[in-house]
C-alpha cells in the first residue's frame, strides 16, 4: 500500500459512497465548524417537509444574512424549489434562511428538526444552530458526522441533481434572470470524475468541502474540513488519485489505511 498523500485539511475522511466503508481518515472525530457543507442537512430537511412548488415569502432577517447570497428582498416571494437549488449550487445564505423561516413552526423549530435528523442518521457529535453554516459560537460537527450526512444526502435524487449542476438560472420577481455558478470548482475538472456535492467557507471553519466522485463503477465521498481556498480542491484530487492507485494495485485491503 502506498502512503496516503499529505493534505492541508485539518480533518478529513473518505468513504465508499455505496457501502459507507471508511477508506481514509485524518482527525475525523475532531469537532470543527463545517461551514456551508451543512446545507446538505438543511436540504434534506426541506425536501422531507415537502411542498417544494409552494412560494415562500422573504423576511427582513433573510435579507440581512451576510454573503454569499442572492440579494433577496423582504416581502418578495420565491418558490421553495428555486431557493433550494440556489442554496445548493451558489451556497446562498439568504435562500437557506428563507427556507428555514418558511418551514412549519418557527425558525428554531426547523433547526431542532435538523439536529434530530442528524442524530437519527447517526451523526451524533454535531450541533447545528443555523441552516447555512455561518459561524456562530457552539456550532460544530466532525468530518465523520459530515460523511454520514453526505452518505444519506447522496441518496436523494434532487440533491444529487442540483449538486451536479455547474450553473443554474434563478429568476427574480422583477423579471431578471441570473445564472448562478456552483461553488464546487471540481465540477469543472476533466475528466469529470467529480460530480457533487457541496463546498463552503467561513473565517472559523476555513475552506470545507464534501465531494463525490464516480469512476469505473466506484463511488466515493471525500470530506475536508479546515483547509484553504488554494488547497482544498487539490486535496480532494490527491485523495481521489491515491485511492484509484490503491484499487489498481489491489493494495487497499479490507482495513482502512492508517493516516
Amino acid at each position: 500500500m502506498t502512503k496516503a498523500p499529505t493534505i492541508r485539511a485539518r480533518s478529513a475522511i473518505m468513504i465508499d459512497a455505496q457501502n459507507g466503508k471508511t477508506l481514509y481518515e485524518k482527525n475525523a472525530d475532531e469537532r470543527l465548524p463545517v461551514a456551508s457543507t451543512q446545507k446538505l442537512l438543511t436540504a434534506m430537511e426541506v425536501i422531507a417537509e415537502g411542498e417544494l412548488e409552494q412560494d415562500v415569502q422573504v423576511t427582513i432577517w433573510d435579507q440581512l444574512q451576510p454573503p454569499t447570497k442572492l440579494g433577496l428582498i423582504a416581502g418578495t416571494s420565491h418558490r421553495r424549489l428555486d431557493l433550494l437549488g440556489a442554496m445548493l449550487v451558489s451556497s446562498a445564505n439568504d435562500a437557506a434562511s428563507a427556507l428555514a423561516n418558511a418551514a412549519e413552526g418557527s425558525y428554531s423549530d426547523f433547526i431542532s428538526r435538523m439536529n434530530a435528523r442528524a442524530d437519527r442518521l447517526g451523526a451524533k457529535h454535531s450541533l447545528f444552530l443555523n441552516p447555512h453554516g455561518l459561524d456562530i459560537p457552539g456550532q460544530h460537527s466532525t468530518a465523520r458526522d459530515a460523511a454520514i450526512i453526505a452518505y444519506h444526502a447522496y441518496r436523494i435524487p434532487l440533491i444529487r441533481h442540483f449538486a451536479a449542476q455547474e450553473m443554474i438560472p434563478f429568476s427574480y420577481g422583477d423579471g431578471r434572470t441570473v445564472l448562478l455558478e456552483n461553488t464546487n470548482m471540481l465540477l469543472w475538472n476533466r475528466p469529470a470524475y467529480f460530480n457533487g456535492l457541496k463546498s463552503g467557507f467561513t473565517i472559523e471553519g476555513g475552506k470545507c468541502l464534501i465531494a463525490s466522485a464516480k469512476h469505473n463503477g466506484r463511488e466515493i465521498l471525500i470530506v475536508l474540513l479546515g483547509s484553504t481556498q488554494e488547497e482544498v480542491f487539490r486535496d480532494a484530487k490527491r485523495l481521489f488519485l491515491w485511492y484509484e492507485k490503491q484499487v489498481k494495485t489491489n493494495a487497499m485491503g479490507d482495513a482502512p489505511p492508517a493516516c
